[in-house]
């Protein structure tokens, strides 16, 4: 098995695995910074959109489906 290759199967499978376990806390990295749009919620409501959280679990299974083909491939199996 190829090093590359075996690298892109385990960092795809721990991202997408990640991305689906945690969608909220990747949004969050990700909007670390940025200046709220709305500001007239409650003190301490910060529920993130939904759609955004399906999004996030969406790329996250892709990526770990990316990251068990690599795996097959680089096994031989696919």
């Amino acid at each position: 098995m190829a090093l590359r290759t075996l690298l892109a199967a385990v960092l795809g499978v721990l991202l997408g695995g990640f991305l689906l376990a945690y969608p909220e806390a990747a949004l969050r990295m990700q909007l670390a910074g940025r200046v709220p749009r709305d500001r007239g919620g409650e003190y301490g409501s910060d529920a993130m959109d939904s759609r955004l959280t399906w999004l996030v679990r969406a790329v996250g299974a892709g990526v770990l489906l990316a990251g068990l083909y690599f795996g097959l491939v680089g096994a031989g199996l696919a």
